[in-house]
């Protein structure tokens, strides 16, 4: 009984996943994002080679991103499948009425020009209901006051949505929250693993090149107690002498994230701030984008449709085998990379991801500044008297607010996904 049972829950889980990457391919496809779609139906296709669903799927989808190989292999394919069902045409065998009809629309469309980029976006949407989050956000603010001096508020009539808006008035100079990260990459090996302090102005009792770890002895920290925070959190499952697959891996990102380029270095940093995210999934037994404090934000990332398969899609494989995650698709990559570059704080000796301040909006004339020696201790304190109702705002990023041009300000926004509407860009100084 026993056994029967367990091939009864097997069987059930393959037709649930099945149904799944069924599901996921087609919204993809109609939502006109083709390279995660061709992803689910690869991933289909390798279970089940004979459905004719998703070799016309698979067809268009290989079109729409020229992958030359996959469009021919999916042709090839359906075409064997209809001499052996003795019909003329593959879309007879999709038994769908609206599927087929749609199919049929897209395998006439034209495949997109050489010269045209296939650029592709995905938007990635908090999970978290909004009460959850603002009881998150009133934590961190009683961190710094009994009685929290802000809070996440979402009003209707705001162009900004969502943000952290004073309870009652600020004089200048007070602190309203204290958050830590809760993932952390560094940029070089001077600064510690899990909390970006540096290595050198650590206690005496460090050597000059930290508390190291005593498995690989390739990461190292500012203290004993970030290297055991460190190994219950995330690197207990990436460790090199572990984690074999992983490690080569993260050496060849390493080696990318060291080049000249500005494109790839950045590339590489949210790779591995990404891995790492994966690990504390993996320890915590969890998906990543079901962590809990990744559930509150959002997230928007553009990708190349045409080379997304081969590497998105590559990292993906790496990621699910190296780090034990099982349902790890190209989806969830770029989901993450989205969550990552949209909420990412680029410090001196890194960048870091925090819960409370990635709801804190943008302005080129900000009320609000950091204070802190590291990642961990940094607070949030107000610039100037704020009024009680008023939001507080920093600034993304350093070059926004120096004295640059209009244009090069709005440039440099959109590298984010917003306009801003401070009253220095309504001037349009």
């Amino acid at each position: 009984m026993v056994r029967l049972r367990s091939a009864w829950v097997a069987q059930q889980s393959s037709r649930e996943l099945n149904t799944y990457l069924r599901q996921r391919a087609w919204h993809f496809a109609s939502c006109g994002n083709h390279a995660i779609a061709a992803d689910y139906v690869i991933r289909l296709l390798n279970r089940h080679p004979r459905d004719a669903t998703m070799l016309l799927l698979g067809e268009v989808t290989a079109r729409r991103t020229r992958q030359k190989q996959l469009e021919a292999k999916c042709r090839q394919s359906h075409e064997r499948l209809c001499t052996c069902m003795n019909v003329n045409n593959a879309l007879s065998l999709v038994e769908d009425e609206r599927k087929r009809e749609t199919l049929k629309e897209w395998l006439q469309e034209p495949p997109p020009a050489d010269d045209v980029e296939l650029e592709e976006h995905i938007i990635v949407s908090e999970q978290e209901p909004l009460p959850e989050t603002q009881a998150a956000v009133e934590v961190m603010a009683q961190r710094v006051s009994a009685k929290p001096l802000v809070g996440l508020q979402f009003p209707k009539q705001s162009i900004y949505g969502r943000g952290i808006y004073a309870l009652t008035r600020v004089p200048s100079g007070t602190a309203v929250l204290a958050d830590q990260p809760f993932v952390v990459q560094r940029m070089n090996s001077t600064t510690c693993a899990h909390c970006l302090s540096s290595i050198t102005s650590a206690s005496s009792t460090s050597s000059a090149a930290g508390v190291v770890c005593p498995h690989c002895g390739q990461e190292s920290y500012c203290s004993i107690s970030c290297r055991d925070a460190a190994w219950r959190e995330y690197h207990s499952c990436c460790c090199h002498a572990t984690n074999k697959m992983y490690a080569s891996w993260e050496s060849s990102m390493q080696e990318l994230f060291s080049t000249d380029v500005p494109e790839e270095s950045r590339a590489a940093l949210c790779c591995l701030a990404v891995a790492k995210i994966c690990a504390m999934a993996t320890v915590q037994q969890q998906h990543p984008l079901s962590l809990p404090r990744l559930r509150s934000l959002r997230g928007r990332a553009t990708y190349d449709a045409a080379t997304a398969l081969s590497e998105v899609g590559a990292l993906a494989v790496t990621l699910a085998q190296s780090l034990h995650q099982q349902h790890l698709y190209m989806e969830e990559i770029l989901s993450l990379f989205a969550l990552v570059q949209t909420n990412e704080f680029l410090l001196s000796g890194g960048m870091a991801l925090y819960h409370g301040y990635s709801f804190l909006n943008h302005s080129c004339e900000p009320n609000c500044g950091f204070v802190g020696t590291n990642a961990m201790n940094r607070r949030l304190v107000v610039l100037r008297d704020i009024r009680e109702g008023e939001q507080l705002l920093i600034n993304y990023n350093a070059d926004l607010t120096t004295c640059v041009s209009y244009e090069d300000r709005r440039a440099l926004c959109k590298q984010r996904y917003f306009e801003c509407f401070c009253p220095k860009c309504i001037r349009r100084e």
